[in-house]
């Protein structure tokens, strides 16, 4: 099932539960929107689970290391986005809970309050049509958690087809 509309919003802090959108254009910028979203996560006691490349997890951490201390960031986890993307060999969209049992010990017996934030990569443009499958399901797997996942998006790589295909299955859309 999709949105029915979609909110444009310019910042995620105050976000608790929802499934963004995000066309990023300025790589700082990005970073910037990363980290807000994990501080915002770790100030109130959540797990933050990236999906990301590791060019920028590097920058990411770096961000954070000067922001946070050694004690925090034990709640934030990074996934290589091709390792997540690609664990069965060809491109899919996994959920993040089908993941948890491997980043997390012992998560099942946790109460958790997890958000998720993944930078969506492809190869090639025949990958396209599983991602906006893999999107609708992943918004009623955000619904039915109540669940703060992001969707990162290179601009320069959406067709007007395919943004107008992520927009209908998205509740936010985070703008510069």
């Amino acid at each position: 099932m999709g949105s029915t509309h979609i909110v444009e919003v310019n910042q995620i802090r105050n976000l608790t539960k929802g499934h963004v959108l995000y066309f990023y254009e300025n790589q700082e910028q990005y970073i910037v929107f990363v980290t807000d979203f994990i501080t915002s996560g770790l100030e109130k006691n959540e797990y933050c689970i990236i999906v990301e490349n590791d060019r920028n997890i590097s920058l990411i951490k770096n961000r954070l290391t000067a922001l946070m201390s050694n004690g925090q960031l034990e709640k934030v986890i990074f996934v290589n986005n091709y390792d997540f993307y690609y664990a069965s060999g060809d491109f899919q969209i996994n959920s993040v809970f089908d993941f948890l049992p491997n980043v997390i010990e012992d998560y099942s017996e946790l109460d958790l309050v997890i958000r998720s934030w993944a930078h969506v990569e492809w190869r090639d443009e025949h990958e396209v049509s599983k991602l906006l499958d893999s999107e609708h399901e992943a918004e009623e797997i955000v619904t039915e958690t109540k669940l703060l996942s992001v969707c990162a998006y290179d601009s320069e790589r959406v067709s007007k087809g395919f943004k107008d295909g992520l927009l209908a299955c998205h509740n936010f859309l985070l703008n510069e």
